[in-house]
C-alpha cells in the first residue's frame, strides 16, 4: 500500500494489530463465545471511531475495551466487544461492520473471541 507516495509496511501494521488486539483480549474475564475482536485499520481522518462505534451501537453492542494509535499516518484500532445483548445476529452484524469499513475506505476484520485466540496462539 502506499501512501504520499511512501510504502506503508501494511503486514507489520496488522502483526501490531494482531498484537494489540491479543492485549485487549487477555486483559478482560468473561465468556469468549459472547465477546468480539474488532481491528481497523486505514488512513487516518476524523470520524473513524465514531462510525465503527455508531455501527455497534445500533445494535446494543458494549464496548469492553479500546486500543487505538496513529502510525505514520495509518489508524489503527482493536476493540473487545460484548455482544450478548445485541438486537441482530453476529453473521449480520459483522457484514455490516465489513461494508462499513470497505465504504470509508478501511479494512475491518471482525472475529469471535474464541477464534481471535486460537489463530493467535504462540
Amino acid at each position: 500500500m502506499k501512501k504520499n507516495g511512501e510504502q506503508v509496511n501494511v503486514h507489520g501494521n496488522m502483526r501490531v494489530l494482531a498484537a494489540q488486539a491479543k492485549a485487549v483480549s487477555n486483559s478482560q474475564a468473561g465468556k469468549a463465545e459472547s465477546r468480539i475482536v474488532i481491528a481497523v485499520i486505514g488512513e487516518d481522518r476524523p470520524g473513524i471511531m465514531a462510525g465503527v462505534t455508531g455501527v455497534l451501537a445500533k445494535v446494543d453492542a458494549n464496548i469492553l475495551d479500546v486500543s487505538q494509535t496513529i502510525m505514520s499516518d495509518l489508524f489503527t484500532m482493536v476493540m473487545l466487544v460484548d455482544i450478548k445483548g445485541i438486537s441482530v445476529p453476529f453473521f449480520k452484524l459483522k457484514a455490516t461492520l465489513e461494508a462499513y469499513g470497505r465504504s470509508s475506505g478501511l479494512s475491518i476484520i471482525v472475529q469471535h473471541e474464541e477464534i481471535f485466540r486460537t489463530m493467535h496462539r504462540i
